[in-house]
């Protein structure tokens, strides 16, 4: 056939298409707009189900605010509630008025409508009724007319599932003829953009598959390039017939120093590495790769061209050209001198945590010692003092006055002081030397055994102490802090005229908080901060006996074991104190000292 044949027959054929898909698309654009006001229509009557559903809601709601409106006047007599109520019967009215209107199609509902308004109406006569008697009426008259309330609620009820059962079937009609107009829309239209399609490419195909070949290649190469040069690792080739790099990526010579022209085709790789380096990768590491083929996760030293060195990690694989038929080796490097910088620094930072933990063991020792030895020296003249004191008031007390006797009394309570404050400082030097041990053990055991040695001295205070659960500690150093924190509860609790201490626990994700509650004299917040510390006290000597040193003892063992202490209080409504210990117990070692 002539090309002008051919040409003509193409000209003729598209033109054919191209009016069947015009014809196709005004087909679809009319049958579109007949289908869109059907939809259109459907949709409010769908809208207008949901109006009906939404006033018959707040209808009901409305009724039920009214009432209680009517009884909330009825026990207050607050006039408020009457105007609520005022107002609840207006807007009721106009919300029965407005489903009237609503429901004006649908005869059923209509007569349902009519029942519930003789309901309603009964029901604001029985309200109305309550806004006439005196405040704080009975019970009973209160809940007059509830039965006639669940009627009203059972037609609102059987008219919302009559609307609803509507509102299904609108939208199921709406849905299927939405369904209906999308596929014969999106048929036709597709149909038509085929054909369009199909005139399109007889004229374009060719052309534009050239021009979309040649697109995505020169952008695959651009890409790989930049991926290539860019990345955060060195990357180089080397030809392993003669040694030579062949390739190499922008970020290995940045790191290098060197250009392109400097290294590809002229260097090896062993003349990028530092001298020790090299000679390890000629001697080790090149006959590996020749051999297995790869070399993992080796650190090497490289050299710049300014004569610096930086240390990387260096992994590489060998494969055969398919083209040359040459062994060419692929290496990537990734510079992690910093990593090894961090190193050396925290194996300085190991040494040297060694060597103050040696030191702080051998200061904890001597500590030791000198705390044991204080006792000792301090406790030989105190009991001196003592044991002449009491000599002087048994063997000389025809010779001294009533003066002279209180005196040596005096003497001999500051003696019994002094050594109850030794035996505190001992216990608190002990309290953060030696092996922790802990143990598991029922925490509520040993509160009560506590409070029983307590309560022989204190028989007027009540104990209340709540369920507990089992911990990981060390049990004696735990006893401890239940002795000091229930004897300070005893203590400051004693001038009450009926002195409790409470014992709580409260179980967290990750703890569990113990609390100690009195109602005694408390104290003031703005000196919380001092509780705690060595030889501070919020009291007189005179009003509460004490050391000072208890709660202080508290605090280190309860954060040697890894807990944490504190007190809350209202000064002259008692105090509350809280220590937590770890749920899941102590990790090996924990508390431990060097």
């Amino acid at each position: 056939m002539p090309a002008f044949n051919q040409t003509k027959l193409a000209t003729a054929s598209t033109a054919i298409f191209f009016f069947l898909a015009l014809l196709l698309s005004v087909c679809v654009a009319g049958f579109s707009y007949h289908s869109v006001r059907d939809f259109e229509a459907r949709a409010v009557w769908v809208q207008h189900t949901h109006t009906v559903l939404n006033v018959l809601e707040e209808a009901h709601s409305t009724l039920r605010d009214t009432v209680s409106s009517a009884r909330g006047y009825a026990l207050s007599g607050n006039d408020e509630y009457r105007g609520n109520f005022e107002a609840g019967v207006r807007q009721l009215n106009s919300l029965m008025h407005e489903l009237r209107l609503l429901m004006h199609d649908n005869p059923a509902q209509l007569q349902k409508l009519s029942a519930t308004e003789d309901l309603v109406a009964q029901r604001l006569v029985l309200a109305r009724k309550l806004l006439e008697l005196a405040p704080k009426t009975s019970q009973a008259q209160l809940l007059e007319g509830k039965t006639l309330s669940d009627e009203i609620r059972a037609n609102f009820l059987d008219m919302k599932g009559s609307e609803n059962a509507l509102l299904a079937t609108r939208s199921q009609e709406t849905a299927s003829s939405a369904r209906i107009t999308i596929l014969a829309v999106l048929g036709g239209s597709l149909l038509s953009i085929v054909l369009l399609v199909v005139v399109y490419r007889k004229l374009r195909l060719e052309m534009a598959k050239r021009a979309d070949a040649q697109q995505k290649t020169q952008a695959y190469t651009n890409e790989i390039e930049d991926l290539y040069n860019n990345a955060p690792c060195g990357y180089h080739a080397v030809d392993e017939t003669n040694k030579k790099i062949i390739k190499i990526n922008d970020t290995e010579l940045k790191w290098l120093g060197y250009t392109r022209d400097q290294v590809v085709g002229k260097m090896t790789h062993a003349e990028l590495l530092a001298p020790e380096s090299a000679e390890r990768y000629v001697r080790e590491l090149l006959p590996q790769l020749l051999l297995k083929r790869e070399i993992i996760s080796q650190d090497l030293k490289y050299q710049r061209s300014d004569g610096s060195v930086f240390t990387a990690l260096l992994n590489a694989t060998a494969i055969l050209n398919p083209e040359t038929g040459h062994l060419v080796s692929r290496t990537v490097i990734y510079d992690i001198s910093e990593r090894k910088r961090a190193e050396d620094e925290i194996e300085a930072l190991n040494a040297d945590l060694k060597r103050q933990a040696l030191h702080l063991h051998n200061v904890n020792k001597e500590l030791e010692s000198f705390s044991y030895s204080v006792s000792h020296d301090l406790r030989a003249p105190l009991r001196a003092i003592s044991g002449y004191a009491m000599i002087l008031e048994e063997d000389y007390a025809q010779v001294l006055e009533d003066k002279g006797r209180e005196q040596l009394q005096v003497i001999r309570r500051n003696v019994k002081k002094m050594d109850e404050l030794i035996n505190d400082l001992l216990k608190l030097a002990k309290s953060t030397t030696g092996d922790l041990a802990p143990e598991r053990f029922a925490m509520e055991d040993l509160v009560m055994q506590t409070i029983s040695e307590l309560r022989q001295e204190n028989p007027r205070v009540t104990f209340d102490v709540a369920a507990m659960g089992s911990v990981v500690a060390n049990r004696g150093l735990v006893a401890q802090v239940w002795e000091n924190l229930l004897s300070n509860a005893i203590k400051f609790s004693s001038k009450s005229e009926q002195p409790l201490v409470r014992v709580t626990a409260e179980e967290g994700e990750d703890e569990i908080v113990y609390g100690v509650h009195d109602n005694g004299v408390g104290f003031d917040m703005r000196y919380a901060h001092k509780l705690f510390g060595t030889f501070q006290r919020l009291h007189r000597q005179e009003e509460y006996a004490g050391t000072g040193i208890g709660l202080a003892l508290v605090q280190r063992i309860v954060i040697r074991h890894a807990g944490r202490v504190w007190a809350e209080s209202t000064l002259k409504e008692g105090a509350s104190f809280y220590f937590s210990l770890p749920k899941k117990g102590l990790l090996p070692n924990m508390g431990e000292q060097p």
